[in-house]
């Protein structure tokens, strides 16, 4: 497989970047989605690089690849090199060694997103977590490097410079663990008094990266934060109270879900994807207006995730959303067919446009009613709860929207801060 190229230099103040993708026979290429994931975060891509081998066990691609790889850069200008597949540490290395500009890989990237548009000190800190987490078995690469003479950096009294270096990221990571736990900790007593008050059900909003969960949810809440269509521009949790036939829900915007994520990123969002685990009814929403082959495997991946959490079908409704751009009834028959072949009941919507609103909420209403008892309770106990929240400070999160991420004292930090999920 070839390149593809684009003009040298690319757009001032912009880092030209190069995608690569590596795949077998078997599989699809997801390297469009790739290129919205660069784009997103604010890279201009100016040259593709396709592969269709096994791994090589040096480079990922061929030698031959990395050459044309090579020519590539020097054509475009390229300053950095996206690969699709993950790199092991030596691979990373022998590719910078050999292309003289910086690789990085999806994991990476998925990672420079999350940096950017992390909200509350906690999920600052979870993206840390896994920064670090993915440094360290870099540092071991690069220690091993340094001993065999590949790498300067020997300091006095038989210690490597990245040796110190090594440690040092061993005792940051100790520490964010640390302060991530009493996080945790105090979020787990809300979720565990939240368990535990009567009258509110939780309902979470989930679903494949750039399904239009963020704009369902201000459909739903009459939230008017932006929206940007991007994705992973939801990162941490936001909650607003509704009432639907004058009974009170808790509606949660969550984290996108996305092909191929690495275990190790599910893990750095345990409090973001807690709501989803712990809601009495969650939406799976899905873009409906995409060809039938996406829809299925983005369906099969979302609910993958959701099963590895221990979220059973009988608490997912599913919901093709953007059906004002699919065709003909056909068309939109053969997208919710694919939901149903997977055992989910499905609403047709457009968040957008309102349509199918009405029967979404008529459809929430009767999940809940057969799955939640507690809703039987009186209103006064909802009004009780909600007043406990407002005098912790945290009342926001119940009557307008926040992001349910508590700070050191316990109190969730708010911020008018949304995108498309």
């Amino acid at each position: 497989m070839g390149g593809d190229i684009r003009r040298r230099g690319g757009i001032q103040g912009v880092i030209p970047v190069i995608l690569v993708e590596r795949r077998e026979r078997s599989e699809r290429s997801l390297l469009g989605e790739l290129r919205l994931l660069a784009e997103a975060a604010g890279y201009e891509v100016v040259g593709v690089v396709t592969q269709v081998r096994e791994q090589d066990p040096r480079y990922n691609i061929g030698s031959g690849k990395v050459k044309e790889l090579a020519r590539l850069i020097e054509e475009t200008g390229a300053r950095k090199v996206i690969f699709f597949n993950e790199l092991k540490p030596h691979q990373a290395y022998n590719l910078a060694k050999e292309l003289k500009v910086e690789v990085v890989d999806r994991f990476d990237l998925i990672l420079e997103i999350f940096a950017k548009r992390a909200g509350s000190r906690e999920a600052k800190l979870q993206i840390e977590l896994a920064k670090l987490r993915r440094e360290l078995s870099f540092a071991r690469e690069r220690l091993r490097l340094a001993k065999l003479g590949e790498l300067h950096g020997y300091m006095g009294g038989g210690e490597y410079a990245i040796d110190v270096y090594y440690k040092h990221v061993r005792r940051r990571i100790a520490k964010i663990e640390r302060e991530l736990a009493k996080l945790r900790a105090i979020k787990g007593a809300r979720w565990e008094r939240r368990s535990l008050e009567s009258g509110l059900c939780y309902v979470a909003l989930t679903g494949y990266t750039g399904a239009g969960k963020t704009t369902l949810f201000r459909a739903l809440t009459g939230y008017n934060g932006y929206v940007d269509g991007r994705p992973f521009a939801t990162l941490s949790t936001k909650l607003r109270k509704i009432e639907l036939d004058g009974r009170p829900i808790v509606v949660s915007d969550t984290v996108g879900f996305i092909d191929c994520l690495p275990p190790q990123l599910l893990d750095a969002f345990y409090t973001t994807l807690g709501e989803v685990v712990l809601a009495d009814l969650v939406l799976l929403v899905y873009d409906a207006s995409e060809e039938l082959g996406e829809v299925e495997r983005k369906l099969a991946v979302s609910l993958s995730v959701l099963q590895s959490l221990g979220v059973s079908r009988a608490r997912i409704l599913a919901v093709a959303n953007k059906v004002d751009a699919v065709g003909g009834g056909d068309e939109l028959e053969r997208r919710l067919a694919v939901a149903r072949s997977k055992g989910l009941d499905v609403v047709p919507v457009s968040a957008l446009k309102g349509f199918g609103l009405d029967d979404l909420k008529k459809r929430i209403l009767e999940k809940l009613l057969a799955s939640a008892p507690k809703w039987a309770v009186a209103p006064s106990a909802v009004e009780g709860y909600a007043a406990g929240w407002d005098a912790a400070g945290a009342g926001r999160n119940l009557h307008g929207v926040g992001e349910g991420e508590p700070d050191a004292s316990g109190r969730p930090e708010t911020r008018a801060q949304a995108g498309e999920g």
